[in-house]
């Protein structure tokens, strides 16, 4: 007979909707999880990141780079503006899907306009502008059709006011047009030689839009292209430029074989127009009411960089961006060993996998997993190696006597192998630049996830408030986030900046890095009491959609077909109840019962009456799940939230109809705040500015996720889970300097589910990953940032366990390994870790006589740690990611959330 797993048993306990719709959830995100397989090598950071920074001058260049640059005559009118400029690029090998950082210098601050017609562009003058392009050549003619631009011309494009439109596409306005009498056309060929029109093309079916070509290799959504990177009055000014592998951008081709080296090129713009005819741009000056004449000198900047028709393109300063190899390096004839569970390891496995290629001779394929179905893979036997932050416990699979019984029998092996942690991080952009410092309480951050402020709340501007209507009295003052004086406590230097955050948010399955968020809220007093219904001193309360089920305080206003409020016959509004919910039916406690996930629960719908729109949108339109927490991190790198709150009659629906809600597009340049729930290695890789975080609301103690702060969180907060040789940051237990949110995860392996040669496998990537692997810096196979390398102890309780696995006998009467399978996408099943009370550290774990290795606890982490490179590391890494999960997470959150239930 064959081997029934645990959700095949679990199946039967469940009720029969349920069991359906957590069916269809794990079916489409096994896709997704399927799709997240590491086959990519990792980029540089750290010291290659200095090594490779490269500096130019726009005149008289004599560095590294000079001869890439296009010769520049002083007898040019733009000379006296440019010839002072220089640019540093911190980063310019190693390279992957990542955030690089350039420097200007030596140029004039950027101005803005008012153009002919009375329209204001806040970037008219005095900007960089920059692009990325696959050619061999950056002095051929033919360079330009290499460049990646011209992705924004759509609309929501998120750029607002800032360029002056026709810097958008590659065209000119009188060109773009596909019923242009005589067009100029500026094509982008891609990497494999295909040539793609500038223009747009004519609608497909008779009356339909037009087509716009380029809108199928790059978008809004994806380019990543900078149209105004703004200046200083004092001439300098910072930017992140988003590089793209040939994984995210297989149109540049960068970094596939014979093609690693791909270009970044930086175009700046003065004062002067560079057009030389209307193929150019067709604006006017606004004081002569005629065509600017090239070489006017105090001009709004019109015109593509890009087109041949303007003279803005020979100012470029090209900068080589060198790319590790994509796709699968690792030897055909290798051994695979399959390797499941926490996106915690993202980041490491990326940098490991390839030197463990070389180095063992195995390719260890890594599929990110939820850490409960890891664990519960691993049990079954259907994984030999799992990643995780919290053991297998009874009290996880209490649903199956089948499992209990299993799980009484296994023989589980623990190794410590990775330190990070979750962080909030952010970006946070004004008319004035970036601001880097932000301080959240455990109560600030518990509003923000329960959507407790009326900027997270669906709605249209004809609703005259009714949908935020079941929000709190106060909660309905705070326009802006920074109105709310418990954040206004922390945060004095946010008073001017009139932006809210769009939250980001990985989901709907959970993590156990998540559940370290969940649990130091919890263990805030002031938090959780919020959390339960108590208003905070200024009177805001909580959501009530994420009160328990039953609190007397879960209800909220209902409303008639007209939009009315719903009255009874004594006038007063007729409520209904809400709130999360157990899977038994009892209200679930946020404020008692960490969650591993973050739920999105309010179920408001906007407008309340349907004027134009043939349909309603909800949360999980306004604020979009994500599939992972480095896909968190780009999304907000990229300040676009992707929120589908604009409604567009003309586009077709996935039905068919007419008219749909689609994305506004990105943040405006200046106008930008992005919250990203994700992890310390996706926020290092994504230039991301992490916010410190409050201890408890009673103190006024703070911390980032710094290397510091790891080590103290170990120190004071490590607290045994009652599983032998497995130890979890306290939250609650975390002291002055350390990090709340610190996180060790474990390599878990099957000792009984392994045959011989998997366990010497296994035993040797544990080895060298806790070694070797512990190195920080940018090399293969180093420590990427945003870990911290394991303590001394933690070290040799990796080695004892690597030795366990590897001397383990299989008992004859064991029964037979099952066959690996392919992920099975995101766990939705109970999970709570028992609090635990001590106890032994242990290579291998299981019942009394069980053969295996054991080692001394952990119980006092020492500050020794692993050797460090002295040049603080950027990670290095590529992904192949998916939708599987976000399109899973649309359909099917509402129901999870509201069937989980955490003892």
């Amino acid at each position: 007979m064959g081997r029934v797993t645990r959700r095949a048993r679990h199946a039967a306990t469940v009720p029969p909707v349920q069991r359906v719709v957590r069916a269809a959830c794990i079916a489409v995100a096994a896709l997704s999880a399927i799709a997240l397989s590491l086959t990519i090598p990792p980029g540089d950071s750290a010291s290659a990141q200095a090594a490779s920074a490269v500096t130019v001058k726009w005149a008289g260049d004599t560095g590294s780079a000079a001869g890439y640059q296009p010769a520049r005559d002083s007898s040019s009118p733009f000379y006296q503006e440019f010839k002072n400029i220089s640019v540093t690029v911190d980063q310019t090998s190693g390279l992957a899907d990542q955030a690089i950082q350039v420097d200007v210098s030596g140029f004039a601050g950027t101005q803005g306009a008012t153009d002919y017609s009375g329209a204001y562009w806040s970037s008219a003058k005095n900007f960089f502008q920059a692009m990325q392009c696959w050619g061999t050549d950056p002095l051929a003619n033919d360079f330009y059709t290499s460049c990646e631009w011209g992705g924004r011309y759509a609309n929501n494009n998120g750029l607002g006011n800032t360029v002056y439109p026709d810097n958008v596409p590659r065209v000119s306005t009188n060109s773009i047009q596909f019923t242009a009498a005589s067009p100029r056309d500026v094509p982008f060929v891609t990497a494999g030689g295909t040539s793609i029109s500038g223009r747009q093309s004519a609608p497909t079916v008779a009356g339909g839009q037009p087509t716009y070509p380029l809108a199928d290799y790059f978008s809004p959504a994806t380019t990543n292209e900078v149209q105004s990177a703004r200046i200083n009055v004092d001439g300098t000014g910072t930017f992140q430029f988003e590089t793209q592998s040939s994984d995210e951008a297989p149109q540049l081709g960068c970094g596939t074989e014979g093609h690693l080296r791909c270009w970044l090129v930086l175009v700046p713009r003065g004062t002067v127009y560079g057009g030389h005819d209307d193929y150019c741009s067709q604006i006017y000056d606004a004081v002569t009411n005629d065509h600017p004449v090239y070489g006017q000198v105090g001009e709004i900047q019109a015109g593509s960089p890009v087109n041949p028709s303007c003279d803005y393109w020979k100012n470029r300063i090209s900068v080589p961006l060198d790319f590790t190899p994509t796709g699968n390096t690792c030897s055909v004839g290798n051994t695979e060993r399959r390797l499941v569970g926490s996106q915690l390891m993202v980041g490491a496995l990326a940098s490991w996998q390839p030197q463990l290629c070389t180095d063992l001779k195995t390719t260890f394929s890594f599929s990110s997993n939820p850490d409960a179905i890891a664990r519960e893979q691993l049990l079954d036997a259907e994984t030999g190696l799992s990643f995780a932050s919290y053991p297998i416990t009874p009290k996880e699979v209490a649903d199956s006597d089948a499992a209990l019984a299993e799980l009484k029998t296994a023989q589980l092996s623990y190794a410590p192998i990775a330190v990070t942690s979750a962080v909030v991080a952010y970006q946070a952009e004004g008319p004035d630049g970036r601001i880097t410092q932000l301080k959240l309480s455990p109560r600030l951050l518990a509003k923000l996830l329960t959507q407790s402020y009326v900027f997270e709340i669906p709605y249209t501007t004809s609703d005259e408030g009714k949908t935020i209507a079941h929000l709190g009295a106060v909660n309905r003052t705070y326009q802006y986030f920074n109105q709310d004086p418990d954040f206004q406590a922390l945060n004095p230097n946010w008073a001017q900046f009139a932006s809210n955050p769009s939250i980001v948010i990985p989901g709907p399955s959970g993590a156990d890095a998540i559940r370290q968020i969940w649990k130091w809220i919890d263990a805030d007093s002031d938090a959780s009491s919020w959390l339960a219904g108590t208003p905070d001193p200024w009177g805001m309360t909580v959501n009530p959609y994420y009160l328990p089920k039953g609190d007397p305080k879960a209800q909220v206003p209902t409303f008639t077909s007209t939009g009315a409020y719903a009255t009874d016959a004594s006038g007063k509004v007729i409520t209904k109840p809400v709130g999360l919910i157990n899977l038994d039916g009892s209200g679930l406690r946020l404020a008692t019962a960490p969650q591993d996930n973050f739920p999105k629960a309010d179920e408001t719908v906007a407008p309340v009456v349907l004027g134009a729109e043939r349909y309603r949108y909800g949360t999980l339109q306004s604020q979009p799940y994500v599939n992972d927490f480095i896909t968190a991190a780009r999304t907000a790198f990229r300040a676009d939230p992707g929120a589908k709150t604009l409604w567009d009659p003309t586009v077709l629906s996935q039905t068919g109809d007419k008219g749909d809600w689609v994305s506004a597009g990105a943040q405006i340049p200046g106008q930008r705040f992005m919250i990203a729930l994700t992890d310390a290695p996706s926020a290092e890789k994504y230039a991301l500015s992490t916010a410190s975080l409050r201890l408890d609301n009673a103190s006024n103690d703070f911390a980032g996720p710094t290397d510091a702060a790891l080590t103290a969180a170990l120190t004071s907060g490590l607290t045994s889970t009652g599983v032998a040789g497995v130890d979890q940051v306290d939250p609650g237990k975390v002291t002055v300097g350390g990090y709340p949110l610190t996180t060790v995860v474990y390599a878990i392996v099957n000792l009984g589910g392994t045959d011989a040669a998997a366990r010497t496998d296994f035993s040797r990537f544990i080895a060298s990953s806790s070694t070797t692997g512990q190195v920080a810096g940018v090399e293969q196979g180093q420590l990427p940032p945003g870990y911290l390398p394991l303590t001394s102890a933690m070290v040799d309780q990796a080695k004892a366990s690597a030795a366990a696995i590897a001397a383990y006998v299989t008992p004859t009467s064991a029964p037979s390994p099952t066959p690996t399978t392919a992920s099975n996408g995101p766990a939705q099943d109970p999970y709570s870790p028992p609090v635990g009370a001590g106890g032994a550290g242990a290579g291998a774990t299981g019942p009394a006589g069980a053969t295996g290795g054991t080692v001394t606890a952990v119980a006092n982490p020492s500050a020794d740690r692993t050797p460090t490179t002295p040049v603080p590391p950027i990670i290095r890494g590529s992904l192949a990611l998916s939708l599987g999960g976000g399109i899973s997470g649309a359909l099917f959150a509402p129901l999870l959330f509201r069937g989980r239930r955490f003892p």
